[in-house]
């Protein structure tokens, strides 16, 4: 391999690990804000805003009959049970940072965590 090419790889490198750290330094940006909220969606309405610093259990109905247990606890929510048959949403477990979601595709649900 001829030192020109070694070089390079090397500049190319050092330009993706530099562009994944600038990406990471936005990302931390722009998710500084504390999470204050837990929007719940079923269908893409909105039906109830829950507050993180209020420990708190829900039970939401979403589509065709399904059902989920929304559990909030220590500023952190997570889906404790739910109807649908994969369970994907009560596997992804406990989410706390402003921009995590916890989605349920088979009862239309999105828990979104918000700072506002």
């Amino acid at each position: 391999m001829s030192l020109k090419k070694h070089k390079k790889e090397i500049l190319l490198i050092v330009i993706i690990l530099t562009a994944a750290g600038a990406l990471l330094l936005v990302n931390q940006v722009l998710f500084a804000k504390p999470a204050e909220k837990a929007e719940i969606s079923v269908d893409g309405n909105v039906i109830d805003t829950l507050d993180l610093s209020k420990d708190t259990e829900i039970t939401v109905n979403g589509y065709n009959g399904g059902t989920n247990r929304i559990v909030i606890k220590n500023g952190k929510v997570h889906v404790s049970e739910a109807t649908c048959p994969d369970k994907i949403c009560v596997h992804q477990g406990w989410v706390e940072h402003t921009g995590e979601n916890i989605v349920c595709l088979p009862n239309h649900l999105i828990v979104r965590v918000t700072g506002e």
